[in-house]
């Protein structure tokens, strides 16, 4: 037990009860430490989880998708960016801000979290959940109709150049900021989730050459490109 008051999901299995017990204490009014963020989620990815839950959690499902899409990128991005001491909290709802970040005596800063290419990790964990070893890169933007995705997993798979793969990435991520240009964002840090190991050549500056003007009209304070498969790398647009 720590100073927070213990480690909800202190279990063996992680399952959907250990799930809402992290997602208690995440929307509590007090939040936790960053630190401790950390360790929980931590704990979810070393534990056993049964394939259903595993499927449900890959394909961003029923109460996973939370987790999945909002909670993991964003401790990904405070455990970069904020000392462990400062405290995040997460509402969990349809509000504007996807999470909150403080440190003690000044005021919270929003943040909002959205995934580029989203769409090809849940067709790609859904192949993979039906038959195993499959493609992990579809090229199609998530607003292609099904049918292109259904032929694109049926054909297996095949070669992409790297240029290519950039490309569909950078759209798939232009797409996304186009969608956040909001003003009720003002002062906000944007979080955009994505495959950025999927171009393993590309630099932050490479990225801020790409998309730095697109990043700096936003209302957004800063603007950031989170790896949405480990976090490792984390590259700022603004």
């Amino acid at each position: 037990m720590d100073a927070e008051g213990g480690e909800p999901g202190d279990r063996e299995v992680y399952d959907a009860d250990a799930l809402e017990e992290l997602y208690t204490a995440l929307k509590a009014e007090a939040g936790v430490s960053v630190g401790k963020l950390v360790r929980l989620v931590e704990r979810m990815s070393s534990s056993e989880m049964s394939k259903a839950d595993l499927n449900a959690y890959r394909q961003g499902r029923r109460l996973w998708k939370r987790l999945r899409e909002e909670v993991v990128p964003v401790m990904h991005f405070l455990d970069k960016s904020y000392p462990p001491e400062a405290r995040v909290r997460f509402p969990l709802d349809s509000g504007t801000g996807d999470a909150f970040v403080w440190i003690e005596g000044q005021k919270p800063i929003g943040l909002e979290v959205t995934g580029a290419l989203a769409r090809n990790e849940v067709e790609v964990a859904r192949n993979m959940a039906e038959k195993g070893v499959v493609a992990g890169f579809l090229g199609l933007q998530d607003n292609a109709p099904q049918s292109r995705f259904d032929a694109a997993k049926r054909r297996g798979r095949v070669f992409h150049s790297s240029e290519a793969v950039t490309n569909t990435l950078e759209a798939g991520i232009r797409r996304q900021l186009e969608k956040k240009d909001r003003p009720e964002y003002g002062g906000f840090i944007l979080i955009v989730r994505c495959s950025l190991i999927s171009s393993p050549r590309m630099t932050e500056a490479d990225w801020q050459n790409r998309l730095g003007s697109e990043a700096s009209a936003l209302p957004f304070s800063e603007v950031y490109l989170v790896d949405a498969a480990s976090g490792s790398r984390i590259f700022r647009l603004k």
